[in-house]
């Protein structure tokens, strides 16, 4: 077997706190249901993802300076992620996301406090968190600054982003040229591209640089696209519990099928089967996936 590939993933770490109700959800109400918590964050979710299929993670993320950040550090570290380049936000507590879920399990309303993220500046980026790396995968929790001194960094190895939001997708519109992988919901890929559809926005989003697009739109499926051709999956969801983490899955799938030399297509059905793994958990990340796991759901090459 060889040795297993090193993946840098730069982006937000945070701790999740989702109400998931009973029954219907009802707006502006107090629902009746229950409370989790969870280790979060779309770069930390990412980087798990990586890290129970079999990679080697660095998790580059600022961490803040509470006894709750300790705890996510400690957790990462506990399933085998790197934090050596991660940074610490004096005074900072740590980042956090509440998600209201509906009945279905899908978002309903959230509320992100990542003031910890910003410590994370290009000056103290260190080039030896991208050495030896396979791919280097980003989110647009980062400022602009920074995810354009981590695209530096990374020099010539694949580039892989996950968007986060409309908002925050435009930290990374100077580094589209670069980009060998964006993963982005419609409404994403719709802001960022001007066009309508997702057939139109992925190709738009490839004329301006970006060399594979993957649209995912829930569950009428996964647009892909490069210079190639474009097609589309149809979702793989069995059972939706927890929606917020299947973007970080799918975009960890789309990483790991880079490093793996698989084509556009298989690297989407790899994809698209971690995502609705990722569904069936009421956390972000399932706790039961792993590269076994994973290939009894989908035939793919084990590193």
């Amino acid at each position: 077997m060889s040795a297993a590939p090193v993946i840098a993933v730069v982006g937000g770490t945070n701790l999740d706190i989702a109400g998931i109700p009973e029954g219907g959800y009802i707006p502006r109400d107090s629902n009746v249901g229950h409370v989790r918590t969870s280790p979060g964050g779309v770069g930390r979710n990412i980087a798990e993802n990586l890290a129970r299929i079999g990679a080697h993670v660095r998790l580059v993320t600022a961490f803040g300076d509470d006894a709750d950040s300790a705890h996510l550090r400690a957790g990462c570290e506990s399933l085998g992620m790197d934090c050596t380049y991660s940074v610490h936000a004096q005074g900072t507590p740590c980042s956090r996301y509440l998600a209201v879920l509906d009945a279905e399990g899908d978002l309903a309303a959230a509320v992100n406090d990542m003031r910890a993220l910003a410590a994370l500046t290009p000056e103290r980026l260190r080039p030896a968190a991208f050495e030896g790396a396979s791919a280097v995968v980003l989110d647009t929790n980062l400022s602009a600054t920074t995810i354009a001194r981590a695209a530096e960094l990374a020099g010539d190895v694949p580039l892989v982003l996950d968007p986060v939001s409309v908002v925050k997708a435009e930290h990374a519109r100077p580094i589209f040229g670069r980009l060998t992988a964006l993963k982005a919901n419609l409404m994403e890929a719709e802001a960022l591209s001007g066009a309508v559809g997702a057939a139109a926005a992925a190709s738009r989003l490839i004329e301006m640089g970006v060399r594979q697009v993957f649209v995912t739109m829930g569950p009428a499926g996964v647009w892909c696209a490069s210079e190639a051709g474009s097609f589309i999956i149809p979702s793989r969801s069995r059972t939706v519990r927890n929606a917020s983490g299947a973007g970080d899955a799918f975009t960890a799938g789309v990483a790991w099928g880079l490093v793996c030399g698989l084509d556009l297509r298989d690297t989407a059905e790899m994809a698209v089967t971690l995502s609705a793994i990722a569904l069936e958990s009421e956390n972000t990340v399932n706790e039961r996936l792993s590269a076994e796991v994973l290939a009894e759901r989908m035939e793919v090459p084990q590193r």
